[in-house]
């Protein structure tokens, strides 16, 4: 079954958690100070009230609903079967480099799955030291961040907890979830100093998502599988207006990489990630340069994911702008790989990119399959297999 998916996911969270509030307030502003940004951004408002007047309510609804729809990474994992494969793999491969996390959507590194990913991950690489960089303070924070916090302030935080960890001083592998790859990426395109050496990003909204709660397009008919007058174009609507927008790239981290193939202007002028991309204007040679530092890509695509579309974005495909609802475009056929406006194509020409799929959901691959997939590509020794 499908589970909803939105770019803007924070429309779903709003519909499904309550809105009255019975805590005390805090004294800080609010960030919504006028009635005219209540009237243009009512759900967002509503929710940077709710971060103001009880951040850790908020923080634990959104841990609950990202558990409810599987968005909590190694939460179900089976540990005794962990240490099996840890015992027969982890004499075969080691890291010299640490590796750093990235988590995803509503997860976070002080939960306890995410920490169960990262002592695996250490231990299956002779006791490499792992961490998890969180862009909040404590778990609360961490959580409500990966929707309040935009992108490019994630990217601060985050290198900011690089550059304080003197294990990482000499660069190290990453490792990054669903929307944690933007975070990385992020760092890499704007920072990369100390540098990433490896990155595997795992169904990473690399090049965007332009899609709602159920209502991916389907690009095998005429009508690109939205009826005319549907509550999925209503949707799109109202998204689209809303995310492009200065207040909503500022307050809210999905807006920031929201791709409405319908609306490639807007996102060109407004999104964070066409920036990194070099999509609009003016053109950042440092974001190509420092892109091309990193020496390894492993892109990973979950086939039947329900959270990106399309999920050939995880491959840096597209929606075809000349038909978005009825045509995907691969890679190499996309304008960023054909321009090379951020270096894909020179990576790709250097022999740095790679591209694995697993047939699922997004985030729901096995545990032999992340296993697999951190010894082949971060062990010292690549020959490593299954």
């Amino acid at each position: 079954m499908m589970r909803k998916s939105f770019s803007s996911t924070l429309l779903i969270l709003l519909i499904s958690f309550p809105t009255v509030i019975t805590t005390s307030r805090n004294e800080e502003p609010r960030l919504c100070h006028s009635p005219e940004l209540y009237d243009d951004f009512p759900m967002l408002c509503q929710m940077l009230d709710r971060l103001r007047e009880d951040g850790d309510a908020l923080a634990d609804e959104i841990t609950a609903w990202a558990a409810e729809h599987q968005l909590l990474v190694g939460e179900g994992w089976d540990m005794t079967n962990a240490k099996q494969l840890e015992t027969t793999l982890s004499s075969s491969a080691t890291s010299k480099l640490p590796v750093v996390f990235a988590h995803g959507m509503g997860d976070s590194c002080f939960n306890s799955g995410f920490q169960n990913l990262v002592k695996h991950t250490s231990t299956l690489l002779n006791d490499v030291y792992s961490v998890c960089i969180p862009t909040g303070k404590d778990k609360s924070e961490d959580t409500t961040n990966g929707y309040l916090l935009n992108m490019d302030a994630s990217v601060d935080v985050f290198a900011e907890g690089i550059k304080a960890d003197t294990m990482l001083k000499d660069g190290f592998h990453a490792i990054g979830l669903s929307q944690g790859n933007n975070v990385i990426r992020g760092y890499i395109t704007r920072y990369n100093e100390p540098s990433v050496n490896t990155f595997i990003s795992i169904n990473g909204v690399n090049a965007g998502t332009g899609a709602l709660p159920n209502c991916f397009p389907s690009v095998d008919n005429e009508n690109g599988g939205k009826k005319v007058g549907s509550v999925c174009s209503l949707l799109t609507e109202q998204a689209s207006k809303r995310a492009y927008s200065d207040f909503y790239q500022q307050h809210n981290f999905q807006a920031n990489y929201w791709r409405d193939p319908n609306h490639q202007d807007e996102y060109r002028k407004f999104s964070q990630l066409a920036r990194w991309n070099n999509e609009g204007e003016p053109f950042n040679q440092s974001y190509k340069d420092n892109f091309l530092k990193t020496k390894k890509f492993v892109w990973v695509r979950a086939t039947k994911d329900g959270m990106v579309w399309p999920s050939e974005g995880e491959h840096w495909g597209a929606a075809d702008p000349a038909a978005p609802l009825k045509h995907i475009l691969p890679r190499n056929e996309t304008e960023w790989y054909i321009t090379d406006s951020f270096g894909l194509k020179t990576a790709e020409e250097a022999g740095k990119n790679h591209y694995i799929s697993f047939e699922g959901d997004h985030l729901q691959f096995s545990m032999e399959d992340y296993t697999d997939w951190v010894n082949k590509y971060l062990g010292d020794s690549e020959s490593v297999t299954m």
